[in-house]
Order: C-alpha cells, then structure tokens, then sequence
C-alpha cells in the first residue's frame, strides 16, 4: 500500500479521521484490492475494439468508418442560424431521419441529461506516463465500464424505490466522453501528484468528479473523500473538484463505483455500520471491507453475494432514496442527495430512435400538452447548445429562433452555430405529435452569446480554439508532448487546451501550446488535407499562420491565405484531425478564439 504524499489529518484538521494529500485534499487512502485480484496483472479489454484514425499523411486513402458522433465530426446535431425563417418548412418524412442521433455501441451508454456538459458532471479520464498511450485500445471499454458504474448506483436506488444515474459529461449519442491525458511519469507514482498534474492541465473544475482510469499498477484504488456528515446541500461532497483514481490492474466498473462513492461522500466515520475507516463492515456491499487503520471484522448481513455490486446493504449508512424520518440517513449526509446524481432517467433519451415508425398511430401514447421548456448552455462568441426534456407522445420538436422556424429535429439537443457575438437571442421549442398535431411554442428562453473580444489574439495571453458548427476544440492529440503530435478537434466538454499566439512578423503568428511549449506546423507545403501537428518552435516558414478576423469569427490559415485550418471528417483515435482544406468559408473553417480564464 502506497501513502506517499499522504498525512494522517492532525485534530483540528477538516480532513480528521483520514489522511491529507500535499495539496490539502481529504482521502481515505490506498484502498486494498479486492480478495485473489493482483494489481500488477493486466486486466484486458472489457469491448475488444480498436478507435478508427485516418492516416494523417495519406488524406488520399479515405477516412475509416468510424462510430464516433455518428461518423460525422459533431457533438450533437447542429442548425445554421442564418437560416432562419419566419415560414416554417415542412417537417420531414418520419423515415428520413431528420437530425437524430443514433444511438452508441450497446453496453456503453448512460441516461443523458440536458447538452452532456453544463452542469455538475462525472468526468471519465484515462491518463497515462509519455511512454505508454493505450487510448484507441481501451477507451470502449472505459466507457462500457462507466457505464458498468451507473448500473450499480441505478439499481442500488431502485431496492430503496427510487431512480439516481450518474450524471455523466457525455456524447450526443449518450456515450460518456473519456478525456485522452499524458502526464509525467513521476505523477503518476502517487495520487496527489495526479491530482496537482490533472488541475495543472485544467481538470480542477467545482462542478466536475473526475473518474480516473491510470495507466500504471501503484495503487488498485484511491480517491478523494470529504468525512463531511452533513445532511444540508452545503455538504463539501457536493462540489468538486474530486478525483477518484482505478489503475489498471482493478479497472472495472465496481472499482469506479467504489471510488466515487468516496467522492459522493461515503462513508461516514459515524455511520451505523462505519469501519472507523470511511468504509463499513456489513457485508455484501461495494463500500464495505476491513481497512486501514483498525482492521474491523467484518458481518455478512446481506448474504446473497449478489450484493457486492448493490451499494449499502440494509440502505442505513450512506445510500437511500427515501430514508425514514428521523433514521441517521434522514438527519446525516446521505450520497443519494448528492448532486452529482441525476434523481430521473434523464432529459435525453439514452437510445434515440433515429428511424420513427413510417406510419403514426393516429392517437399518440400522449398527446403534447405544450412545448417543453428550453435550456441553453455551451455559449460561446457564435454558438450554443439548446436542450429540453423529453415529450411523451413527440414525433418531431420545432426549433424557433427569435420567433422564426429554425428546424425540425428528433433529438433534445441543438446546437445553433453562426450566431452573432454579444448578442441576446431567444429560443424556443414546439412539439408535433404522430397525428401532425402542433403543441405550439413553450415558454420561451433569453440567452447572450459570449463577446468576441474583437478576435484579437494579444502575445503573452492564453487562448482558446474553437469551432461552433462542430463543438471541437483544437487540441493536441492525448495532450501528448512528443515532437509530430498531430492536432485534432476534441468534443469540447469543460476542457480546452490553452494556445499562445506569438508574433512571427510581417503580420503572422506563430500558434504555441501552452501545455507542450511547441509549435503547430504544417506538415508539408500546404495543400488539401496537409496536417497539423507541433515541432519546437523555430525559425521555420511552416510555423507561420495568418489570422483573420471578420465579425467576431476567425481564420486560421497559411501565409497566403489559400489554405485554412478545418474540422475534417477524418476520424483520429475518438477524435477528428484538424487539416488544410482550399480557404472557402465554410462553417468547419471558422474559429472563435476567446481570452482564457
């Protein structure tokens, strides 16, 4: 058992009881790894599939299929909002689909809720040393096991008569997204250098628990853990940043589950059935095994062996959907009020039909009663993502922008792109039912998007790259550092990458990693399909880029301004390349660059 860079919390300390990391984080400690299992074994692929990538130098060759936002390098289906109209169109055809997103690969999707990123959020993370990436290898299965996760906490609430899902940052086809991060070896040698290494890169948010997948054998389990009993939703473990590390020899859903309990709050030191350790002794239970420091004998009280994946045998010490007045669970923090947990099956459907049935019933389940209420998050200078709970009953919602029709679509979730910076707007949501009858408009939603700062990239400030028709942001590939690490489009979901625009004269730039220190270069003479990907910075013609603005949007491209950075259909390893593509306009062309932090 590795403690290094752990206390033991002095009296007076929040963090009393357990221990205290370097940077004053409360943890439970290493936990032990379950009885037969050896953490320096490998635990293979749970979904024995590989990420589709394209070769970066080869564009000739065709893009691989790829699963990845239904093959299209998109984080949910998106509208131009030049277009539109105070006429509406005409809905589609029920069999053409209109923009609905399929669903993800079976066993790795969770409930959706609301746009998949606004909002306290599970964050699923695989890191890994410089010297050992096995992303495209696992990251299925890092899903499937998340999702393996939120079976556990779904059916522990339905013994108690309940409904709770984790509330997972996700995919527009419900997937979880599972960040790509390389980090120096040293921190990965104990947790609070992970934990400083993770904020260092960005991944220190107040409304994000981050569920850690490491690639090295230190530890089976470890995670952060408050020991705040109360029952108010002040409670410490109702905000994050948290973090909750499996490495690789426990990878597995029950692992995860266990470590973010911790996270959620459990357990209690004065629980009913508390092991003095932030664990408990009543048997079968995930959070439950004699630990650190008193060693205390354990009682087989839920017996069916079954209950090893259920949380909180008997539901008395940290887990209950409804507890009796009065009971410890009703008058001390209880993890089932935690607001990392969704308390309904979620605002999106997990398995989105993208084929309705041609031919409606001529009397729908229920009729729509009214348009649903919207939400809009993501905002950014020329973008944002519109999302709104599921209505029984709907066969298509009608998208209203500023009162005019915008688009038809089957999903709960839009993203409206070419908007204009600073700029208030209003969005609304009608519902059509399988009989073509039309709720009419719900109640309607303000929103202002972000200001564009004028474009203005000013040396010696951190930026950020983003498109709004896509929801990419530019990013190195797995934050990796090498030299030739090519540039990608990510799904921006709470992490974005920091850029330097340094002035290379003559009125170029050169664009800088803040994370890596190098730069982004072309990687020949620029043509159609020419990659990106960084070298250290230097003299080179090829790390010279023209930036141009017009209303708030930008251009990244080579010096002539022939050849401007794009989102490409090309799909790398779960994300998309970035590439050089003829200078035309087009919406995977334009860039909003916004001032960070």
């Amino acid at each position: 058992m590795i403690y290094d860079g752990l206390k033991a919390a002095p009296k007076g300390d929040r963090c009393v009881g357990v221990y205290r990391t370097d940077a004053g984080q409360c943890t439970h400690g290493p936990d032990a790894p379950p009885k037969g299992v050896d953490i320096k074994a490998e635990i293979p692929p749970a979904v024995k599939t590989k990420a589709a990538a394209a070769d970066p130098a080869h564009p000739e060759a065709g893009a691989p299929a790829s699963t990845e936002g239904d093959g299209r390098p998109q984080d949910a289906p998106a509208a131009d909002a030049r277009t539109a109209k105070a006429t509406a169109a005409p809905a589609p055809a029920p069999a053409s689909g209109g923009k609905a997103v399929a669903a993800g690969p079976a066993g790795q999707t969770v409930q959706c809720d609301g746009d998949g990123s606004t909002g306290n959020r599970v964050q699923v993370v695989y890191v890994h040393g410089p010297d050992r990436d096995r992303y495209s290898e696992y990251v299925a299965s890092f899903r499937k096991w998340a999702a393996d996760a939120d079976l556990i906490y779904s059916t522990s609430a339905q013994e108690t008569g309940g409904i709770r899902h984790i509330r997972y940052v996700t995919a527009a086809d419900c997937t979880p997204t599972v960040l790509n991060i390389e980090l120096p070896a040293s921190a990965l040698s104990e947790f609070s250098a992970t934990n400083n290494a993770l904020a260092g890169k960005g991944l220190d948010r107040r409304d994000r628990k981050y569920m850690i997948f490491a690639d090295t054998q230190v530890y089976c389990g470890i995670g952060t853990f408050n020991g705040d009993e109360r029952a108010g939703q002040d409670n410490l473990s109702n905000f994050g940043p948290s973090y909750g590390r499996t490495d690789s020899g426990c990878w597995g859903g029950h692992t995860a589950a266990h470590e973010l309990g911790h996270n959620l709050g459990a357990v209690n030191n004065s629980a009913p059935n508390t092991s003095r350790g932030a664990h408990c002794t009543d048997e079968y239970d995930v959070m439950c095994y004699s630990d650190t420091p008193y060693y205390p004998q354990m009682r087989y009280v839920c017996s069916n062996q079954a209950a090893e994946n259920i949380l909180d045998c008997n539901h008395d010490d940290y887990f209950h959907t409804n507890p009796k007045p009065g009971s410890y669970l009703a008058t001390h923090w209880n993890i089932a009020n935690n607001q990392f947990l969704m308390r309904s099956g979620g605002g999106t459907d997990p398995n989105p039909n993208p084929n309705p049935t041609p031919t409606p019933s001529p009397k729908p389940t229920k009729n729509p009663t009214g348009g649903p209420t919207v939400t809009a998050g993501q905002l950014k200078a020329d973008s944002v993502v519109v999302s709104w709970p599921k209505v029984d009953g709907a066969l298509w919602y009608q998208v209203l922008l500023n009162g005019k029709h915008l688009t038809w679509t089957q999903s709960q979730v839009l993203r409206i792109y070419n908007l204009q910076p600073g700029t208030d707007y209003k969005v609304a949501v009608s519902v059509r039912d399988g009989s073509g009858r039309d709720s009419g408009p719900g109640r309607t939603t303000s929103f202002r998007t972000v200001g564009a700062g004028g474009g203005i990239t000013t040396p010696g400030s951190r930026f950020t790259l983003g498109n709004g028709s896509t929801g990419m942001a530019a990013e190195l590939w797995g934050g990796r550092t090498a030299d030739g690490t090519v540039l990608v489009g990510a799904r921006a979901n709470g992490y974005a990458p920091q850029w330097y625009f340094d002035d290379a004269g003559g009125g170029l730039v050169r664009i800088r990693s803040a994370a890596s220190g190098k730069c982004l270069q072309a990687g020949s003479a620029p043509a159609a399909g020419v990659w990106v990907a960084q070298q250290p910075c230097g003299t080179n013609s090829a790390q010279n880029w023209r930036v141009s603005t017009r209303a708030g949007a930008v251009t990244v491209a080579d010096p002539s301004g022939g050849y401007a950075l794009t989102v490409s259909n090309r799909p790398y390893y779960g994300d998309w390349l970035l590439d050089l593509q003829r200078a035309d306009g087009r919406a995977t062309q334009v860039w909003t660059v916004q001032k960070a932090g």
